[in-house]
């Protein structure tokens, strides 16, 4: 556990200049906090942003969220290192004695406070999606599929998922994940808050995709959907301004 929340640190650490890539990678862990030490924590917490990190390029080192529902009910999501290529990856921050302060705090003030620590590198699929990476919203839903059968015809089929959301008006972002078992996140964004959310209805999604690919067509490709994935895990996100980078 030790070794763990010291990598999580020493990631908090590493900063660069970001450039737009045509890989657009992310780092997001989700953080349990012990029973009795929240507060403790978001004060520490952000005491060792205000410190230590900034915003850069437009884009927080550090975004917090809150977490509702799910496997992770109750964590936050912590993301980082957003928007890196591979590239970027290779470049090493050579220590500095700001660095090793920073690592200090961040074992004395915020490490004690959590119970465990889990994550993972997300990978953005602009051919799934119909928005770009930059864009933002405070209230979001991530639905996450693990794939259970990856072929050619799944990733083709969530090529064709964009135009369909499109039809709907939905703001759609999908991720993909580098490592660990290979998941997608499907994420919507809402930027006028929950709200939008009060206008879904069942079937309106097969409706919009027959209208765009032809009638019966989803009926015929969700079985590339039902034999490729399965539904893991479903969560709101709200972002958490505390844990974020200003």
């Amino acid at each position: 556990m030790k070794k763990l929340l010291v990598m999580i640190a020493l990631t908090l650490i590493s900063s660069a200049t970001f450039a737009q890539q045509k890989t657009s990678t992310v780092n997001i862990s989700f953080w349990e906090v012990k029973m009795g030490h929240r507060t403790q924590f978001n004060t520490a917490m952000e005491t060792y942003l205000s410190k230590f990190t900034s915003v850069k390029d437009g884009i927080p080192e550090v975004t917090g969220y809150n977490i509702t529902g799910g496997n992770h009910h109750g964590e936050y999501l912590i993301a980082q290192n957003s928007r890196k290529s591979w590239a970027d990856r290779d470049v090493v921050t050579p220590t500095t004695m700001e660095n090793i302060r920073q690592n200090e705090y961040w074992e004395l003030n915020i490490a004690p406070h959590l119970e465990g620590v889990t994550g993972d590198i997300l990978v953005y699929e602009p051919q799934m999606s119909n928005l770009g990476v930059d864009d933002k919203s405070e209230k979001r839903v991530v639905t996450e599929f693990t794939v259970i059968n990856g072929s050619k015809g799944l990733t083709d089929q969530l090529r064709k998922m964009p135009k369909v959301w499109d039809k709907l008006g939905r703001k759609m972002g999908v991720w993909v994940t580098y490592t660990g078992v290979a998941r997608y996140r499907v994420v919507r964004y809402l930027p006028n808050g929950w709200k939008e959310l009060d206008d879904a209805k069942d079937g309106e999604f097969a409706i919009a995709y027959d209208e765009v690919y032809g009638k019966g067509s989803w009926d015929k490709d969700r079985l590339i959907l039902t034999n490729g994935w399965t539904i893991t895990d479903k969560f709101m996100m709200t972002l958490n301004t505390r844990l974020t980078s200003k």
